[in-house]
């Protein structure tokens, strides 16, 4: 069961597997998933092995779970976005923010969304694989219109696929305690995004 399907369920329990998803992420990022064993993530909870099953089925179901929920909610906010902004430009720039938003707000967790990828098993990675092309199909469609109103440049997928890696790898340095640096970062990305796609 991943996270997005408990939403309706006692509080308690989806307070619970989020808890259980934070401190995973906290140590699969700083350690690797692979070097983090059940024991170690139990101590880190403060619950027996019997809690933590009552939850989640494995520590491969946490990672998944992790993974699905970032990203579901970036593909969810992007598509919000792109219903509500019209103007090319603009669209970009309130996407860039987002992203950089919700990876500083939630950076151990996008850190595993990033990096641990591969630690899945081939059905589960291709099925988080297919969120993030959900999601950088968000991106397509606003260069898209961009190009077609004559203020971007026409799609290709490098170019895209370059503007959205600025923008990942922030997970690897930006500092989620200093809100003057995600600003920062906020305006200089956006701004080396948009000069990078104009005309």
């Amino acid at each position: 069961m991943s996270t997005t399907e408990i939403i309706s369920q006692d509080p308690s329990i989806h307070a619970s597997r989020l808890r259980i998803m934070k401190t995973a992420a906290q140590l699969f990022a700083s350690c690797g998933f692979h070097a983090v064993g059940m024991q170690t993530l139990c101590e880190a909870l403060g619950i027996s092995r019997g809690a933590f099953y009552h939850h989640f089925r494995s520590k491969d179901d946490v990672l998944y779970d992790i993974c699905t929920q970032y990203m579901t909610d970036l593909v969810h906010n992007g598509t919000a976005i792109l219903k509500h902004e019209r103007d090319p430009e603009h669209c970009l720039q309130r996407l860039g923010q987002d992203l950089l938003t919700v990876i500083a707000a939630n950076q151990p967790e996008l850190t595993v969304c990033f990096r641990e990828i591969q630690s899945l098993g081939d059905e589960r990675r291709q099925k988080v694989l297919h969120l993030h092309k959900k999601y950088e199909s968000l991106w397509r469609k606003t260069v898209e219109s961009g190009a077609q109103a004559g203020v971007l440049l026409p799609y290709t997928p490098v170019r895209l696929k370059a503007v959205l890696g600025m923008y990942y790898y922030s997970y690897i340095w930006i500092n989620p305690n200093r809100v003057d640096e995600l600003a920062q970062a906020i305006d200089s990305f956006n701004d080396i995004a948009l000069k990078g796609l104009r005309q």
